[in-house]
């Protein structure tokens, strides 16, 4: 069976950090996203993947090429215009014209190997398929209507926030999508949805079976704070791997991953579950608490906290700093005895804007988003649920308590 993956979005939500790269490639688990949906595809035994790009499409070509080193043949169709998900579905119908079946992968959400495994096995029914996981605000997902295993009505992100069940972004679908695909109207947000085009489908009589993804199976990433999520839910599943060096007085608690040539200095405590990149270094006498995550030659230093967060490729954290449920970016480096706030004093939900508007995270603690090359100066403090923009200087003591634009010097 073919899949094929859809990669060709911007990610404008994710701001500031899918500013200088593809959403897809940002990383989860030390590892980037979609290579983790193509593994994932692989293991299941699916061996030819249709990809589909625009928006940074060279990167995601030169970073996975034509797929051999993950075991598969990988095939590169562009979308002309960024048209919605069922324009980018009609892109490559060329490619699947062949096939009976055929499977369709948002390839910017979080997807765990054994759902995938169990979702690729279910292909054998007739049924056309939909992946479908329960969350709390399915405000912004496609909210379905499901009677007996089979999907009744699908609404496009409805402004609700109770419980329900949302599209997960993976299908099973035939050649019929295509004609469907070619009847489609636009939405109201002026694009070409693959839901619109599903709805036809049921219209005319074909059924669609939901294939249920549970807690930890599958995470949607809309916003930057749906990474930690997404980070953790990795942790949890990945196998432990000690290829890495630490020191005499180096204590490890639980599931802690040491990659290659990774270097953990004496004193540190580390409590998974967490990952420590390759060619990373910690400590001396520094605390990695769960759900953390460094990148390749990441650094954090003597006397420094990390708890729950992501800290990219070739981040710093030098020394007394604290980091809490927040995402380093790549090279971002902060001075001595910079913290980032995670907790409002009222303990309610931090708000972050998100394109000028203010959006309530669902997230009691929230960190930093701090975007790729940005620089703090010594004892620098950043509220909760504040991101600052790429390559970013923050000057000595600032407070930082609004969203620091890229490029920006703050004194």
């Amino acid at each position: 069976m073919k899949a094929a993956i859809l990669a060709a979005g911007r990610g404008e939500r994710l701001w500031p950090l899918a500013e200088k790269n593809p959403k897809h490639l940002l990383p989860i688990g030390g590892e980037p996203l979609l290579q983790r949906t193509i593994r994932g595809l692989v293991h299941a035994g699916v061996r030819e993947i249709v990809m589909v790009v625009q928006f940074e499409a060279e990167k995601i070509k030169n970073f996975f090429g034509d797929g051999q080193r993950l075991g598969c043949k990988i095939r590169y169709v562009k979308q002309k215009r960024l048209g919605g998900t069922a324009d980018a579905v009609g892109t490559c119908e060329n490619e699947l014209r062949g096939e009976d079946r055929f499977l369709i992968v948002y390839g910017d959400n979080y997807y765990d190997q054994k759902a995938l495994s169990k979702f690729v096995k279910s292909s054998d029914s007739k049924d056309l398929l939909m992946g479908a996981a329960e969350v709390k605000d399915p405000s912004r997902f496609g909210t379905l209507e499901v009677k007996r295993g089979n999907i009744v009505s699908i609404r496009e992100k409805v402004a609700t926030g109770n419980l329900g069940v949302v599209n997960a972004g993976i299908y099973v679908l035939d050649n019929s999508i295509f004609s469907a695909i070619r009847k489609t109207r636009k939405s109201k947000r002026g694009e070409f949805e693959l839901t619109d085009s599903l709805s036809l489908s049921m219209a005319e009589g074909r059924r669609i079976r939901t294939i249920p993804f549970g807690k930890g199976e599958w995470v949607g990433i809309t916003y930057p704070w749906d990474l930690l999520e997404a980070n953790r839910s990795a942790l949890d599943s990945d196998e432990e791997v000690r290829d890495g060096q630490t020191e005499p007085g180096v204590y490890l608690k639980g599931s802690v991953s040491l990659a290659r040539e990774s270097h953990v200095k004496s004193g540190s405590y580390i409590e998974g579950p967490v990952y420590v990149g390759e060619g990373a270094i910690v400590g001396p006498n520094a605390y990695l608490r769960p759900g953390t995550s460094l990148g390749k030659g990441a650094k954090v230093g003597a006397g420094c906290e990390v708890k729950n967060s992501i800290v990219m490729d070739e981040a710093k954290i030098p020394h007394l700093c604290y980091v809490g449920d927040s995402v380093l970016g790549n090279h971002a480096s902060l001075g001595a005895g910079t913290i980032t706030a995670n907790l409002k004093f009222n303990d309610s939900n931090v708000e972050s804007r998100v394109k000028e508007r203010p959006v309530d995270t669902g997230q009691r603690k929230l960190g930093a988003i701090i975007g790729h090359g940005v620089k703090t100066g010594i004892n620098v403090s950043i509220f909760p649920g504040v991101k600052i923009g790429a390559d970013a200087w923050i000057g000595p003591g600032a407070i930082v308590r609004t969203d620091v634009p890229s490029k920006a010097r703050v004194k």
